[in-house]
């Protein structure tokens, strides 16, 4: 493999935010391990012990480890991204309900304009009732004697059909 084999392990070389993560994790591990190795030997690592570290770090089990840690971490930021803007989400989401509720009010008619429209509409209906009574009175129509001799002519034909 070229170049480090920890990198090319963990997949790293693309844009895998976790896989990049974990290699960060790695890497953090291998300079922890560095400055204990300097402080404990007097001298920093040569090629040979970084390449007994990357061999030791390239486990299976190891790698897994920082591929864990590296969700780990991506899923706290993840949560404080979004608790950090819960209050904006909430605020947006409060105020688009409102302007929503305030543009159904605004789209209908208020009560009174509806009242007034239902008062126009029984002086209109009643105007046509007149109208009609006094085009039928003129004409020299009784409609009480025309309902009468209907009731009369159907109790005749009742009480002969007998």
């Amino acid at each position: 493999m070229a170049g480090n084999p920890v990198f090319d392990l963990l997949g790293a070389e693309g844009d895998d935010i976790e896989a990049l993560t974990a290699y960060a994790l790695y890497k953090r591990h291998k300079r922890a391990w560095s400055k204990d190795f300097l402080a404990e030997h007097g001298n920093a690592p040569t090629p040979a012990d970084d390449l007994a570290f990357a061999k030791v770090a390239a486990t299976s089990d190891q790698l897994e480890r920082y591929r864990k840690d590296a969700r780990d971490i991506l899923i706290a930021f993840a949560n404080q991204t979004v608790d950090d803007a819960r209050p904006d989400i909430e605020r947006e989401a409060i105020t688009a309900r409102v302007e929503k509720a305030a543009a159904d009010i605004g789209s209908q008619a208020s009560f009174w304009k509806q009242v007034g429209f239902g008062i126009v509409a029984t002086a209109i209906n009643t105007l046509i009732l007149i109208i009609l009574a006094v085009g039928i009175r003129l004409a020299g129509i009784d409609v009480l004697d025309m309902v009468n001799s209907l009731g009369q002519t159907n109790t005749e034909v009742l009480t002969n059909g007998d």
